[in-house]
């Protein structure tokens, strides 16, 4: 599989995915702004859940971030053969949740920086390539159920393929980050 080629005949949805993505965390920011009280009871519960995680031995945290975000963005490809909906819904919490802890956290930017970018970098791309493959399916989907055109079957093997052999590695690599380099960052 030519992989350079494949993200090229992506372009177009990863182009989509971002802009979506990039409404979505303006739209959390500003909900944020909008209605603080709720959102921080949002953030509370949010706290409640993954709290354990966070106190947890890096070790225990690094399965846990990767098989979260591997299961995320597997879903994000498999389930876009509903039109693209999932792919569509993960960008859009994704970024409202994004948004608003970049309202609430009220951290200087390069604080904030420090501490998202080094895995952020790698998990972001993989979000938006996943949701362009998916919205590519989604599409091919479509095209399939109401034109009657289109191969459903060659574009899930070669999003897949791409899956195992690209996106899940930068995942790990994502967690890694995530779990080792971006405490080091914050303290």
């Amino acid at each position: 599989m030519d992989y350079k080629k494949y993200l090229k005949s992506l372009r177009f949805f990863i182009i989509l995915s971002l802009i979506i993505f990039s409404l979505a965390i303006v739209q959390g920011y500003q909900t944020a702004q909008d209605a603080p009280q709720e959102i921080e009871k949002l953030i509370r519960e949010f706290e409640g859940i993954y709290q354990p995680i966070l106190k947890a031995h890096p070790l225990i945290q690094f399965p846990f971030i990767f098989f979260n975000n591997s299961l995320t963005v597997f879903l994000t490809i498999i389930l876009a053969v509903i039109f693209g909906l999932f792919p569509f819904l993960v960008l859009l919490v994704n970024g409202l949740i994004l948004g608003v802890f970049i309202s609430v956290w009220d951290l200087p930017w390069l604080t904030f920086l420090k501490g998202i970018l080094p895995h952020g970098l790698v998990e972001i791309p993989v979000l938006l390539i996943a949701a362009a493959i998916g919205l590519k399916i989604g599409q091919t989907a479509f095209r399939k159920v109401f034109r009657k055109e289109g191969r459903l079957k060659p574009e899930l093997s070669q999003a897949l393929n791409f899956f195992l052999k690209i996106l899940l590695p930068l995942l790990a690599l994502a967690a890694l980050l995530e779990v080792f380099v971006t405490p080091l960052l914050f303290k």
